[in-house]
C-alpha cells in the first residue's frame, strides 16, 4: 500500500504541470470549439481525435480526463464501472426497449443530459487545483486512522472557503445525477422510468414521487430513499447531508491554527448548541470520496450519452 501511495503522489508530480493544458481542453470541448478543441489536443496531448463527429471528440475528451484525474480515484474503479453501465444500458435497451427508449426520450427533449454533463466537466479544475490539500487526504486511503490525529498543519493552509464552495457546487452535481441513477433503477425493476416504489404516510399519502421529474425536485438528503434498485450503491462517505447542509446555510466555522471545522448540522432557530467537530484532514477526504462518487457517475453521464449518439439507442430517439 505504501509503494501504491508513493508511485500515485509520483503520477501526480509528473502530471500536474499539465493540469491547466486539460482544463483548457475541457474548456474547448463545452464552448463547442471542436475545430480548435482537436487541434489542441494534437499539439498538447498528441491525440488524433479521428473525427469531428461528436462521439469521437468526446472520446478524445474522456482519453484525456480519465489519464490525468486517475491518481485521484480509486485502481480499477474506472474500468469497473464502464463496463457495469454499459451492460446495464444495452440490456434495458434490448429487453426493454420502448420503456428504455421513453427514458432516452425524455433526456434528449430536456436537454438533461447535456447541462449535466457540463456540470460534472466543472468539477475537474477545482481538483486539480486542489491536488497538494489533497495529497495529504489521499493518504487516509492507506491509513484510515491517520485522521484520528490532532496535529495541526498537515494539510496546506489555502483558502478554505474555496473548499466549502467546491463541496457544495459537487454535492448538487450528485444530486441531479441519482436523477439517472433513479431512472435506470425504475427501469429495471419495474420497467418504467417514471415507476417508484409507493412509499405512504400512516394516513395514506403518497410520499414517492409521482415521476422522474419530480425527483429530480427532491432534496438530496431525501434521495436515497427512492432508490430500490440495488444496481448502483452511493459511497455513504460522498453522501453527508449533514455537511452539506451546514456549509450551504453557512452554518459552519473554521480555526486556521488547530484546522478543525466545527459544524452545526441541525436546524435550532437562534441557538447553535449541537455541534460536531472534524478536522481539515478528515474534510478533504470527504470533498475526495465526493468527488469519486460524481466522476463515477460521470461515467454513467457519458454512457447515455453515447446511447444518444450511437446505436443501439440512437434510432430509439426521435428528434426533430
Amino acid at each position: 500500500m505504501a509503494a501504491f501511495h508513493r508511485e500515485r503522489l509520483g503520477i501526480i508530480n509528473d502530471q500536474y504541470k499539465k493540469y491547466p493544458q486539460v482544463i483548457e481542453l475541457i474548456s474547448k470541448y463545452v464552448k463547442g470549439f471542436y475545430g480548435p478543441f482537436s487541434d489542441y489536443a494534437k499539439k498538447r496531448f498528441k491525440l488524433q481525435v479521428k473525427s469531428q463527429k461528436m462521439e469521437d471528440v468526446t472520446a478524445a475528451l474522456y482519453t484525456v480526463v480519465s489519464h490525468y484525474v486517475l491518481p485521484f480515484t480509486l485502481p480499477d474503479d474506472s474500468q469497473v464501472l464502464v463496463r457495469k453501465y454499459t451492460g446495464t444500458a444495452v440490456d434495458l435497451m434490448q429487453n426493454k426497449k420502448a420503456a428504455t427508449a421513453v427514458f432516452l426520450q425524455e433526456l434528449f427533449d430536456t436537454d438533461f443530459l447535456t447541462s449535466l454533463q457540463r456540470d460534472c466537466l466543472k468539477i475537474y479544475k477545482p481538483i486539480f487545483d486542489a491536488e497538494l490539500p489533497l495529497r495529504p487526504a489521499l493518504f487516509l486511503d492507506v491509513d484510515s486512522t491517520y485522521a484520528a490525529g490532532r496535529t495541526a498543519m498537515r494539510v496546506s493552509s489555502q483558502d478554505f472557503t474555496e473548499y466549502r464552495e467546491v463541496y457544495k457546487d459537487m454535492a448538487e452535481i450528485l444530486s441531479r445525477q441519482l436523477v439517472l441513477v433513479a431512472g435506470m433503477g425504475n427501469l429495471i425493476e419495474r420497467g418504467d422510468h417514471n415507476a417508484f416504489a409507493v412509499r405512504t404516510s400512516k394516513s395514506g399519502k403518497q410520499l414517492s414521487p409521482a415521476s422522474l421529474n419530480q425527483y429530480a425536485d427532491v432534496a438530496l438528503g431525501n434521495k436515497l430513499q427512492d432508490l430500490d434498485s440495488g444496481w448502483h450503491t452511493i459511497d455513504p462517505l460522498a453522501h453527508d447531508n449533514e455537511l452539506r447542509n451546514a456549509i450551504a446555510h453557512n452554518k459552519i466555522d473554521y480555526d486556521d491554527v488547530t484546522q478543525i471545522i466545527t459544524y452545526y448540522p441541525k436546524l435550532e432557530g437562534m441557538e447553535r448548541e449541537k455541534k460536531r467537530e472534524i478536522q481539515l484532514l478528515d474534510y478533504m477526504h470527504r470533498l475526495l470520496a465526493l468527488f469519486r462518487e460524481v466522476h463515477r457517475l460521470h461515467h454513467l453521464v457519458k454512457c447515455l450519452n453515447y446511447a444518444l449518439l450511437i446505436e443501439p439507442g440512437a434510432s430509439m430517439v426521435k428528434r426533430p
